[in-house]
C-alpha cells in the first residue's frame, strides 16, 4: 500500500500549474471543468478569468504571454470547447507561445459509447506542440509534468493536457515525478565560422529578423549589435516586428505582400542575407516570392524549418542569442565594409511614404484612409503602450506604417492569421500589465468575431482603447486580385451595426469619429481614462490595399 496521501486529481493539476509559475487561468465553466474550477475557487495562488466564448480563451493567454513572457493556463470542456479553442491553440503553435491547455476530457472507459462532448483526443495532435492525454489516475502527475516541460522547452508552444473529468474529481495517491525532456545539442562551430567570414567580406549585407529573435533571451540586444557591426539594413517578419526599433534609420520594413518596392530591391541586391529565427512562412514572404539575396545564412531552432522554403547556403540550428553572440565574437570588429545601412533604409522608407502621399492616403477628408488612421493612433499612443491587432486589411497596413519599438509592445498573429484575435489578446495584455495603456487595432469584420469579449474587458476593468477601422467590408478579400475571376466583382460588404451602442451595452465607453482630429482626441482621452473604450472610425471602402500601394516604380540608387 502506498504511503502517499490521497488528493483529488484537480489538486494535483492545480499544484503542478502553480509550481510551473502559472498565475492566470482563462476558461469557461462547464460540467466537466467543475472539479478544477472548484480548486481554483478554494485557493488564491491563481487568478481565474472567464471568457464569453471558448475561441477567445487561448487568444487571451496568447496576448498575456506575448506581453509578459509568462505562461497562462486555459481550461475548456472537451468536444465543442476544445474545438472552439483549437483556432487559438494553433495560432499559439505557429507563434511558439507556451500555453497549458487543460481539457476536462471524457472518461477513457466511456469512449466509443457516445458520452457528451466526446471527441477523439488524436484530433488535436497537429494543432498543438504536444497533445498529452492522461489514461489512468496513477499517470496524472507524470503526464502533466511532461506536458509542462514540453511547453517550455524551446522552441516553445502550447500543450494540450487531456485530463478526464472523472480523474480530476477522484481522490487517489500518485507519486511525485520529475520529468526533463531531452534537449538536442548542435555543434555549429564550423557553420558559424563560415557565416562570419561571409558577413565580414560582404559588401551588401542585410539582416532579416524573425519571431525567434523575440523568443530568445536578449534578442533585441544581439540584433542591435549585429546591425551595428555589419552596418546592414534590417528587415523583419510579422513576428520579428519590434525586435529592431522602427525609428532606427537602418530599419527597412516588415516583409509580406506590402513590402515596399524599394525594400524588395534591397533584398534582391544583397550579397549576404543573415536570417535569424524565421521559418520563412508564406504570409511574410509574399508566398515565397520575396528575394533573399545571393547567399543565405539561416539560423533557426527548428532544423525542419531550415531549407524548407529557401535553400540555405549556411544552415545553423540554434538559439538566436547564442548564435548571434558567436557571430559577433568571430567578426571581432570586422564587417561594415559595404553599403551604408542607414542611408539605404532611409532612402527606401522616404520613397515609400512619398508614394503613399502621392496617392492621397494621408488626406484629411473623411472617410479617412487607413494610413492616416494609423498615423493618428500612433501619435496619440504612448511609446510604451501595448498595441494588439486583429487580422485584416488594416493589419497589413499596420505592419508597414505603424511604428513599433519593442517586440513586447506589439502583439499580432503570425502565419496562422485567423480573425477574431485582437480584442481577446488585448484583454490578455491588460491582465499581464494592468498599469500599462492597451490599444487594440481592429477591423469591423474581425471585431464581429470576438465582440463578446467586450463583456470580459468590462468585467475585468481593462484600461483598453479599441480602435475599429470601419469600412463595412471584408476588404482584404474584396481587394484581392482574384476577386474578378471568382465573383465577378462582388464585394463582401454589409450594413454596419452601431458598434458604439453595442459597446455601451457591454458596459464600455464608446464614441464614433469621422475626422483625424476627432480620432486623435478620442484616443488621447481614452488612454487617460479608466476601463475599456471603443472608438469607431469610418475608413474608405475604395482605398487601395497595402500591397497595391507598395507596388510602385522604385528609383532609389543602390550600390
Amino acid at each position: 500500500m502506498s504511503d502517499q496521501p490521497t488528493r483529488r486529481g484537480s489538486e494535483y493539476v492545480y499544484d503542478a500549474l502553480v509550481d510551473a509559475g502559472v498565475e492566470l487561468l482563462v476558461g469557461l465553466p462547464g460540467t466537466q471543468t467543475l472539479p478544477l474550477d472548484r480548486a481554483v475557487a478554494e485557493r488564491d495562488d491563481m487568478t481565474y478569468v472567464m471568457c464569453r466564448h471558448e475561441t477567445a480563451i487561448p487568444h487571451v493567454a496568447w496576448g498575456y504571454n506575448e506581453v509578459s513572457g509568462r505562461t497562462a493556463a486555459t481550461l475548456t470542456v472537451p468536444g465543442p470547447g476544445d474545438t472552439n479553442a483549437m483556432h487559438g491553440l494553433k495560432n499559439a503553435t505557429e507563434d511558439c507561445v507556451p500555453i497549458l491547455h487543460v481539457s476536462a476530457d471524457a472518461a477513457p472507459e466511456d469512449r466509443g459509447k457516445g458520452p457528451i462532448h466526446e471527441i477523439d483526443p488524436e484530433t488535436f495532435d497537429h494543432a498543438v506542440k504536444a497533445n498529452v492525454n492522461v489514461e489512468r489516475p496513477m499517470d496524472l502527475r507524470e503526464e502533466v509534468a511532461r506536458g509542462i516541460e514540453l511547453a517550455h522547452t524551446p522552441p516553445t508552444g502550447p500543450v494540450r493536457l487531456g485530463v478526464p473529468s472523472s480523474i480530476l474529481d477522484s481522490e487517489f495517491a500518485a507519486p511525485p515525478v520529475t520529468v526533463d525532456p531531452e534537449r538536442a545539442e548542435y555543434d555549429n562551430e564550423g557553420e558559424i565560422s563560415r557565416a562570419a567570414d561571409l558577413l565580414a567580406g560582404a559588401d551588401r549585407p542585410v539582416i532579416y529578423v524573425g519571431g525567434g529573435a523575440r523568443r530568445t533571451p536578449e534578442g533585441v540586444r544581439v540584433i542591435g549589435e549585429l546591425a551595428d557591426a555589419l552596418d546592414a539594413p534590417v528587415a523583419a517578419s510579422y513576428k520579428g516586428k519590434g525586435v529592431f526599433p522602427e525609428d532606427d534609420p537602418q530599419f527597412l520594413g516588415v516583409t509580406g505582400s506590402h513590402f515596399p518596392a524599394g525594400a524588395s530591391r534591397v533584398l534582391d541586391r544583397a550579397d549576404v542575407v543573415l536570417a535569424l529565427g524565421t521559418d520563412f512562412d508564406g504570409v511574410t514572404t509574399a508566398h515565397w516570392e520575396l528575394p533573399m539575396g545571393e547567399t543565405l545564412v539561416h539560423v533557426n531552432l527548428a532544423p525542419e524549418d531550415i531549407g524548407a522554403a529557401y535553400e540555405a547556403d549556411v544552415p545553423i540550428v540554434g538559439d538566436v542569442t547564442a548564435v548571434g553572440d558567436a557571430l559577433l565574437d568571430d567578426l571581432d570588429g570586422g564587417g561594415a565594409g559595404g553599403w551604408d545601412g542607414a542611408e539605404v533604409s532611409t532612402s527606401v522608407r522616404e520613397e515609400y511614404y512619398d508614394a503613399l502621399e502621392s496617392r492621397g492616403l494621408y488626406e484629411d477628408d473623411p472617410p479617412l484612409h487607413t494610413p492616416r488612421v494609423l498615423g493618428e493612433v500612433r501619435e496619440a499612443t504612448p511609446r510604451d503602450a501595448v498595441v494588439t491587432t486583429d487580422v485584416g486589411g488594416f493589419r497589413l497596413w499596420s505592419m508597414q506604417v505603424f511604428e513599433t519599438y519593442r517586440p513586447d509592445r506589439f502583439v499580432s498573429a503570425g502565419s496562422w492569421a485567423g480573425m477574431g484575435v485582437g480584442l481577446p489578446a488585448a484583454v490578455g495584455a491588460g491582465l499581464a500589465e494592468p498599469d500599462t495603456p492597451i490599444v487594440c487595432l481592429s477591423g469591423d469584420g474581425g471585431l464581429l468575431m470576438c465582440i463578446h469579449e467586450l463583456a470580459t474587458a468590462a468585467e475585468e476593468d481593462i484600461d483598453l482603447t479599441l480602435v475599429v477601422s470601419n469600412n463595412r467590408d471584408y476588404g482584404i478579400i474584396s481587394k484581392s486580385p482574384a476577386i474578378e475571376q471568382y465573383t465577378e466583382g462582388h464585394r463582401f460588404t454589409w450594413e454596419t451595426p452601431d458598434y458604439a451602442k453595442i459597446a455601451e451595452g457591454f458596459g464600455c465607453s464608446a464614441v464614433r469619429v469621422e475626422t483625424a482630429d476627432e480620432l486623435g482626441e478620442a484616443v488621447t482621452e481614452s488612454i487617460g481614462s479608466e476601463g475599456p473604450t471603443l472608438i469607431d472610425v469610418g475608413v474608405r471602402t475604395d482605398e487601395p490595399s497595402a500591397a497595391e500601394a507598395a507596388d510602385y516604380d522604385s528609383t532609389i540608387d543602390l550600390p
